[in-house]
């Protein structure tokens, strides 16, 4: 069997399906879900609707990373068909997620894995990931793909949450958490920035859209720009809210409206709405 020079492999809070991944030949390791006493691979044992469900009957679910040994198993898979890996992964800052990919790739062929904190998550790392896939069918060297991957990192991706208690639960809310927590009728408005969840200022609920679709407006001014939609069942005025504003008034290179995946649910509970943004150089 003829190797292939450079396979992906990336985890389940990219917010991309398996069957997506399996069509584009990238691997998948799961991170867990810890769900009323059990627990399960995102994907491969739970369902995104199934989570949903459960949380709304008020389970409160917990993420916690891969092993080592399930990084090992893709790894060993994907090395028998590709020559040299790129592994990336959900922002070290949020996840110990990279720490364990880091540990496999060492154990199974440091000189042939390279491993990668993308410094993001959900829609932000399933552009970058998709971004990769596109430059690789292109012909682009993986010396290419990542310095663009690391372009991307600096990349835009706000959002915001219903209920910040997942975010709480999870040991990934930022200090003014308990002071937004009391604002009724209000929704904090966030975004990743340097693999850290930075607040940026709180919305009326029905303002969300609007102020999301702001941001992004401000910052890209008329330039092309890539945008992703992600939402843990947000309301559909919302996403369409958003949808409509920004093909209105931004040159709109591609789109693409995604439905979180259970790590991401997970983490930032139902009703989440977010938008990831970048442009080409």
């Amino acid at each position: 069997m003829w190797a292939v020079e450079l396979g992906l492999v990336t985890d389940t809070a990219s917010d991309l399906s398996p069957k997506l991944l399996q069509e584009e030949a990238v691997g998948l390791v799961p991170i867990y879900v810890n769900l009323a006493g059990r627990r399960y691979k995102d994907w491969q044992e739970l369902s995104p609707d199934a989570l949903y469900q459960a949380m709304r009957a008020g389970a409160e679910p917990v993420t916690e990373p891969p092993a080592v040994e399930d990084f090992a198993e893709v790894y060993e898979r994907y090395l028998q068909v590709y020559d040299r890996l790129l592994s990336l992964h959900v922002s070290g800052e949020l996840s110990k997620t990279v720490e364990r990919a880091r540990e496999a790739a060492l154990q199974v062929a440091p000189t042939r894995i390279r491993v990668m904190d993308s410094g993001m998550v959900s829609a932000g790392l399933g552009a970058m990931v998709l971004r990769a896939v596109e430059m690789l069918k292109g012909g682009a060297e993986e010396e290419a793909v990542v310095r663009e991957l690391e372009r991307l990192k600096r990349s835009s991706l706000y959002f915001s949450v219903a209920d910040l208690s997942h975010l709480a639960r999870n040991g990934r809310l930022p200090r003014f958490g308990e002071v937004v927590g009391n604002l009724l009728g209000l929704r904090p408005i966030l975004r990743i920035e340097k693999g850290h969840i930075r607040f940026l200022k709180v919305a009326r609920e029905s303002a969300v859209p609007e102020a999301l679709a702001r941001l992004v407006l401000e910052e890209f001014k008329g330039r092309a720009a890539r945008i992703t939609i992600a939402h843990t069942d947000a309301r559909a005025e919302w996403i369409e809210g958003l949808k409509r504003a920004l093909e209105g008034a931004l040159r709109l290179e591609r789109g693409r409206i995604t439905r979180s995946g259970a790590t991401i649910a997970a983490n930032v509970g139902l009703g989440a709405l977010a938008v990831h943004a970048y442009a080409l150089e």
